[in-house]
């Protein structure tokens, strides 16, 4: 079961990050496994308790209407592609979810920082994982034999306005990938969290990029959301906020939700829907019922397509959700996820 006793939301930020060198890396690999052991390596890594934040080049002044994006990147491997589709879409902010920082996997580049310099805009860019090993089994197999110049993977935030304020919000007390799987690959050191950028445009508003656990069932998906608005209430106030990202909501689909009964009734599976209702939050207005995930040439044919992606929001009126495949132009898979947009009056 996943520990929800997290720490408080971190706040210090910095324009660069300092990964563990490679030689830390090895060792915490090495070492004893337990949530101890876990533990003080967390809080002895710098990069896991301070996040990057780079302002625009040129912050644009606030329209009438934003477009926002929230998209699961799966190790964002295609950063011009990607940042092109993102183009044609009109995102004027981007809330992103697993961002790769000097990984093999995805050419050691620092996805984030890249795809926010495409797009001409800022960004806040937080470690969810320092990696221990290469990813899953089919990563391991394709770049094992690569040094991770850094070994991080984390969630961002890309922007055309500029950043007033920043934060991570942890959802859980991490080590289920470090102890809790100690004979699996993919050994990692941090937990799931979402980021939190303030804009005034110019009245407050908060926009999050979540991102839940994958091995969780709809209880544990429920306690996170509990975290999360815990987290929201007391950074946000009452001031507007967009949650947006990876909720990982898998039983929708495996209870056979389908079309409008998607929006109408995903509490019924999924009692997170039911927290967040509760706590102001809308999600009829901001989502289609559109599944968000795509297969991959080497994965099942059988493999169900879901909605695990979703908008949320609170004192806003949000407007015109769609779903956008996540195709290259030869229509390759940019992720595993599709691209989600939503429309939000100021």
């Amino acid at each position: 079961m996943l520990d929800i006793s997290p720490r408080g939301a971190i706040t210090r930020s910095a324009d660069r990050l300092d990964p563990p060198p490679a030689a830390w890396r090895r060792e915490a690999a090495a070492g004893e496994v337990s949530l101890e052991r876990h533990n003080a390596l967390r809080d002895a890594a710098d990069c896991l308790n301070t996040l990057r934040v780079n302002q625009p080049p040129a912050p644009a002044q606030a329209p009438q209407q934003l477009r926002i994006a929230a998209w699961n990147l799966e190790r964002c491997r295609h950063v011009g592609e990607s940042a092109r589709l993102l183009k044609r879409a009109g995102a004027d902010i981007c809330l992103l979810s697993e961002m790769d920082l000097g990984m093999a996997r995805s050419g050691n580049r620092d996805t984030a920082a890249e795809l926010a310099a495409a797009l001409d805009m800022g960004h806040a860019y937080g470690v969810e994982f320092i990696e221990l090993d290469h990813g899953d089994a089919r990563e391991a197999a394709a770049h094992g034999e690569t040094p991770n110049a850094a070994g991080l993977h984390g969630n961002a935030i890309a922007s055309r306005f500029a950043i007033d304020r920043a934060a991570m919000l942890p959802l859980d007390n991490g080590g289920l990938w470090f102890a809790g799987d100690a004979k699996g690959r993919q050994r990692r050191i941090g937990g799931r969290m979402a980021l939190a950028v303030r804009h005034l445009l110019p009245q407050p508003l908060w926009v999050v990029a979540v991102h839940f656990e994958s091995r969780m069932d709809p209880l544990d998906r429920d306690r996170e959301a509990r975290v999360l608005l815990s987290h929201v209430g007391a950074l946000c106030g009452d001031e507007a906020v967009l949650l947006g990202g990876d909720f990982n909501c898998k039983s929708i689909k495996e209870n056979g939700l389908l079309g409008e009964q998607v929006l109408k009734t995903p509490q019924d599976t999924e009692p997170m829907f039911s927290r967040l209702a509760e706590a102001g939050f809308d999600w009829w207005h901001s989502n289609s019922p559109g599944v968000t995930t795509r297969r991959h040439p080497w994965q099942d044919p059988a493999e169900p397509r879901r909605k695990l992606d979703w908008f949320f929001s609170r004192g806003l009126t949000c407007h015109d959700p769609r779903v956008v495949a996540a195709a290259d132009r030869s229509q390759g898979n940019l992720s595993d996820h599709e691209l989600i947009l939503v429309s939000v009056d100021l």
